[in-house]
């Protein structure tokens, strides 16, 4: 749903930075010392929980309901104090949302569950707005760069290969049940291989995407998490001379690929930075479904200027 943005009292800066102790276990990150009024949000059917003895004074507790606002992981507060008025939502994220998204008074923002997390609507973001995370990764192809890959002649190959294990057209399975089904019948080695031999051909080609030049203006830590092999992206990256702004790449080096989480936290593993404070930049849909599955904000490629 789209909800307007209005203009608080600033009072929430003294209650998150009172209470952030309390909400970072509920809501999944560190809460920015302030809180986004949202006017007409309707919180109906949201996971939520009441943490008691909250806030003080005639305040009986504060029921959090967990939401994303234009893709970014948030929640809701509202205070259990009796005639609080209920046509004003308060919103705590893990950045301030007026800065990222550059809001102002009657600004429309997309206030969803936590699953919905695909390509929000009318949500753009400045990109040196992304230092105020922790860290950010990105996705690789289509995202940071477009690798020249010859796919329709690696899928002649795969095709060969696991003919035995697979119904109908190759191409028309999810690369993570390939994978799956190649590493059940000891054949992910083989998959890797072809896989890799075309991509690193597909690298020595590669081509910049406008992201590629944001990552200058980057002063937080930056990480590449991508279904191709790593050392395809190692080479295109070291061929568009970004290679010193990277601080790993975690790609196809086992079965377990996005969407998968994991290796969306072995990448903030290797930064010392938390999922609920980081972000994750991907243009495919099984990125933003990493996401969510990961617990950590999202933005499409496309959001970014």
């Amino acid at each position: 749903m789209f909800c307007a943005v209005v203009e608080g009292q600033g009072k929430g800066a003294y209650f998150i930075e009172e209470s952030k102790g309390e909400l970072e276990p509920v809501v999944g990150f560190i809460p920015f010392h302030g809180t986004l009024n949202l006017r007409n949000v309707d919180t109906r059917g949201l996971q939520s929980e009441n943490i008691e003895e909250l806030g003080g004074g005639e305040c009986k507790g504060v029921v959090v309901h967990l939401c994303r606002i234009n893709g970014i992981v948030a929640g809701t507060t509202v205070p259990l104090i009796e005639g609080y008025p209920e046509e004003i939502t308060e919103v705590i994220a893990p950045v301030k949302l007026r800065k990222l998204f550059d809001l102002k008074e009657e600004d429309e923002v997309v206030f969803s569950p936590r699953e919905e997390v695909w390509k929000p609507n009318g949500s753009i973001v400045k990109h040196e707005n992304i230092n105020l995370f922790e860290s950010v990764i990105f996705d690789l192809d289509q995202t940071l760069v477009h690798l020249d890959v010859d796919w329709e002649g690696s899928y002649e190959e795969l095709k060969v290969l696991m003919q035995e294990y697979v119904e109908g057209d190759i191409t028309e399975y999810r690369h993570e049940d390939v994978f799956q089904i190649a590493e059940e019948n000891g054949l992910f080695g083989g998959v890797d291989d072809i896989l890799t031999k075309y991509e690193i051909e597909g690298a020595k080609k590669a081509s910049p995407l406008k992201l590629i030049e944001f990552l200058d203006k980057l002063s937080i830590p930056i990480s590449v998490c991508t279904i191709n092999s790593p050392k395809a992206a190692k080479i295109a990256l070291e061929g568009l001379g970004v290679m010193d702004k990277i601080e790993c790449i975690i790609g196809r080096d086992s079965a377990i690929t996005k969407p998968d989480p994991e290796p969306l936290y072995r990448c903030l593993e290797h930064m010392g930075t938390s999922k609920g404070n980081s972000i994750f930049i991907g243009d495919a849909r099984s990125d933003a479904e990493t996401a969510y599955r990961a617990e950590m904000s999202y933005l499409h490629p496309d959001q970014l200027v």
